[in-house]
C-alpha cells in the first residue's frame, strides 16, 4: 500500500478544513450531521451564546421564574404545613439564574398545570423532572438530561415481589416526574404509582399501597442502611429511566433554549450537580426519618 506524506503545513490546513466542515455540520439542519458535529466540537461556554426574547425579558426585569414540583413535608397529624419547592429542581433553576446573574422566583405547579403556566407567561422555564406525556405543542425543550442517576427498585423481604419478573400488574411508588415510570412500564409491565416527592413514596409503599419503591439508587441505598429499613431489601439496581428530565421553555426561541442547554452543561461539570444529588440523599434520608417519629406527609 502506497503512503503519502504530508507536510506539516499540510496536515495544519487539512485539520483547519476538517473543523471549518463540522461547524458547518453544527449548523446544518441535517439532525445526522449536526448530533455529529455537536460530540466532536467543544461545547460553548453558556456566557458567549446569545439568549433569545424570553430570557432577554428576564434579565430585563431582573428575575428568572421557574416552575417547579413543590409539595408539603412530613408534620404532625392536623396540622399540614405549606408546599414547598423541590430542593433539587431548584438547584438547577438557582444554578440557571447565578449564569444569567438574576434572583430567582419559584412557582410551584401541578404537573398538569406546567405547559399552561409557560404558554400564558406565568413562568419563563419549568423544572420538573421527566415529562408524563410527549411535550405539547407550543412547549420546547433544552438539550441535556440534568438527573439521569440510575434508579432501583425495594421491596418487602416476605414481598409477593421476588425479582422483577413478578412486576407485572404490580403497583410501584415512584416520585412524579421520574423517567423510571415509563421503565416500569415499557420492560416490566408493572403498574407505577405517582406520588409528590421520594418522601411521600416511600411512606406510601411503606404503608403498603405498592408492592415495590422505585427511586434514584443513592437515595434507596442510604435509606436501606436504616435499622427499620431492614424488613426491605434491593429487588433491582441500575435501572435506566427511559425519559429524561428536562428543562421546558415555550417553543420558538432557539437562542434561549440553546443558552439553557449550555447552562446545564456547565452546572453538571461544575460540581453543583454532585452537590445537589448528595443534598437530595441526606434530604429524604432526614424526612423518612421523621416519619417514625409519627409525622405524616400530607398530600
Amino acid at each position: 500500500m502506497t503512503r503519502i506524506a504530508l507536510p506539516r503545513r499540510g496536515i495544519a490546513l487539512a485539520g483547519a478544513l476538517a473543523l471549518l466542515l463540522l461547524c458547518a455540520l453544527a449548523a446544518t439542519q441535517v439532525p445526522a450531521a449536526s448530533a455529529l458535529a455537536r460530540r466532536v466540537l467543544p461545547a460553548p461556554p453558556a456566557a458567549s451564546l446569545p439568549v433569545g426574547p424570553l430570557l432577554e425579558r428576564a434579565m430585563q426585569r431582573g428575575l428568572l421564574v421557574v416552575g417547579v414540583r413543590s409539595y408539603a413535608r412530613p408534620a404532625p397529624p392536623g396540622a399540614p404545613t405549606p408546599a414547598e419547592p423541590d430542593s433539587y429542581d431548584v438547584a438547577v433553576a438557582q444554578g440557571l439564574a447565578d449564569r444569567l446573574g438574576l434572583r430567582l422566583q419559584l412557582v410551584g405547579l401541578a404537573s398538569a398545570s406546567q405547559d399552561a403556566a409557560l404558554h400564558e407567561g406565568i413562568v419563563d422555564l419549568v423544572v420538573a423532572g421527566t415529562l408524563d406525556a410527549p411535550a405539547g405543542q407550543g412547549t420546547a425543550l433544552a438539550d441535556g438530561d440534568y438527573d439521569s442517576t440510575p434508579g432501583m427498585l425495594v421491596g418487602l423481604r416476605s414481598g409477593r415481589v421476588r425479582g422483577t419478573d413478578d412486576l407485572a400488574g404490580q403497583p410501584v411508588c415512584v416520585v412524579q416526574g421520574s423517567g423510571l415510570a415509563r421503565t416500569l412500564v415499557r420492560r416490566y409491565e408493572a403498574a407505577p404509582r405517582a406520588y409528590p416527592s421520594s418522601v411521600h413514596a416511600a411512606s406510601a409503599f411503606m404503608a403498603g399501597e405498592c408492592q415495590a419503591l422505585a427511586d434514584h439508587a443513592d437515595v434507596l441505598e442510604r435509606l436501606l442502611r436504616n435499622d427499620e429499613w431492614r424488613f426491605y431489601r434491593a429487588i433491582a439496581r441500575g435501572l435506566a429511566p427511559e425519559g429524561d428530565a428536562v428543562v421546558r421553555l415555550a417553543a420558538g426561541d432557539e437562542r434561549s433554549r440553546e443558552w439553557v442547554g449550555a447552562a446545564l452543561r456547565e452546572w453538571q461539570r461544575s460540581g453543583e450537580q454532585d452537590r445537589a444529588r448528595s443534598a437530595r440523599v441526606g434530604n429524604v434520608q432526614f424526612e423518612v426519618g421523621l416519619l417514625k417519629d409519627g409525622l405524616v406527609c400530607h398530600s
